[in-house]
């Protein structure tokens, strides 16, 4: 896109959010992510991820959805704006069942806490933000009683396919510090299912997420094609370990191509030990992470990251610096410099 679109779209948002009581309208930036690289070349590299939303009304709900994805902001001057996705919601009917439509990008069943992003999982194009982002374009059936259980069917045509061939469902049930869900679908003779588990304690914290994404009949069920993400948290008055277990699966949602594509991984698996210390009404913590990795890019791969992360006025600031002790595809030492809000 021209400069002169960007700088078009941005006074089009001002505009936007200086009138939207008038307009009953809304414009959040859902995410702002910028993270500049560093290498020992002195070389940076910064990528661009910045979400917009529109949204209006209260029991008749509306969403219009953009993204500005930038890879390398030095050298592609120019990134890309995307239309992201379409909602619209009815909401209370009978005052059980709640009724969306939505095109493009949904969300996503399975939402990863910890271990997910750009700053762990570095092969362009995956974050591994959660076991299924849901991308095409159908209705949504949902219904809950009260905030203890819930359901949702998706019925849609999946992005990349001609017709309407994909439903998946989610029930999840809220007890307190304990919540479970469970999600199955199909797209065409491929089927799904996943669970998720979470349990928030005074002094531990479970995440559990597991899903195998590729069954078919006549197809020998193999570890390369389950997507697992464990973590546990551990509070020690102003200490916190987080440890994370992931596998990352044969067949994955690439943002780069938005759509669902083979990832090459086998005998694949990431350790995470993350260790770090926030003092009582600060607005800083800091710390080291141990990473272990197999996979595609590493044969085995072992970084020692010591950080830093600043909070302000709405903005986490993440100073990091991975330290590749054993490594066949990075750089010895990678300093990062990362950004995130939302407003």
């Amino acid at each position: 896109m021209k400069l002169s679109k960007c700088i078009l779209l941005l006074l089009l948002i001002i505009f936007t959010a200086g009138t939207r009581l008038s307009f009953g309208a809304n414009v959040f930036i859902t995410n702002m992510d910028l993270t500049s690289r560093i290498n020992l070349q002195a070389q940076i590299e910064t990528r661009g991820l910045v979400d917009i939303s529109f949204e209006g009304g209260y029991k008749y709900q509306g969403k219009l959805l953009f993204q500005y994805y930038n890879p390398d902001i030095e050298h592609k001057r120019t990134g890309t704006i995307l239309f992201d996705g379409a909602q619209a919601s009815v909401l209370d009917i009978f005052k059980v069942l709640d009724i969306t439509y939505w095109t493009g990008y949904y969300g996503i069943l399975g939402e990863g806490n910890h271990y997910k992003g750009h700053l762990y999982h570095r092969d362009p194009g995956f974050d591994y933000n959660g076991y299924f982002p849901v991308l095409g374009t159908g209705i949504i059936l949902a219904s809950h009683y009260y905030d203890l259980v819930g359901g949702q069917l998706f019925t849609y045509q999946r992005y990349g396919s001609d017709y309407i061939n994909s439903m998946d469902i989610n029930f999840w049930v809220d007890n307190g510090p304990v919540t479970f869900s469970f999600f199955a679908g199909v797209s065409s003779s491929q089927y799904r299912i996943g669970t998720q588990f979470t349990y928030a304690g005074e002094v531990t914290d479970i995440y559990f997420t597991a899903g195998y994404l590729t069954l078919e009949q006549g197809r020998q069920l193999a570890l390369d094609d389950v997507y697992l993400l464990l973590e546990e948290w551990f509070r020690m008055k102003n200490l916190n370990l987080i440890l994370s277990v992931f596998t990352r699966p044969a067949i994955h949602y690439n943002y780069i191509d938005r759509n669902y594509v083979y990832t090459d991984e086998k005998n694949d698996i990431d350790f995470n030990f993350d260790l770090n210390y926030e003092p009582e009404a600060s607005n800083f913590s800091g710390g080291a992470e141990l990473n272990i990795q197999t996979n595609k890019l590493e044969t085995l791969g072992i970084a020692v990251s010591p950080y830093v992360s600043i909070f302000t006025s709405g903005v986490t600031w993440k100073i990091k610096v991975d330290i590749n002790v054993l490594t066949q595809s990075r750089d010895l030492l990678t300093a990062y410099l990362n950004i995130k809000a939302s407003f």
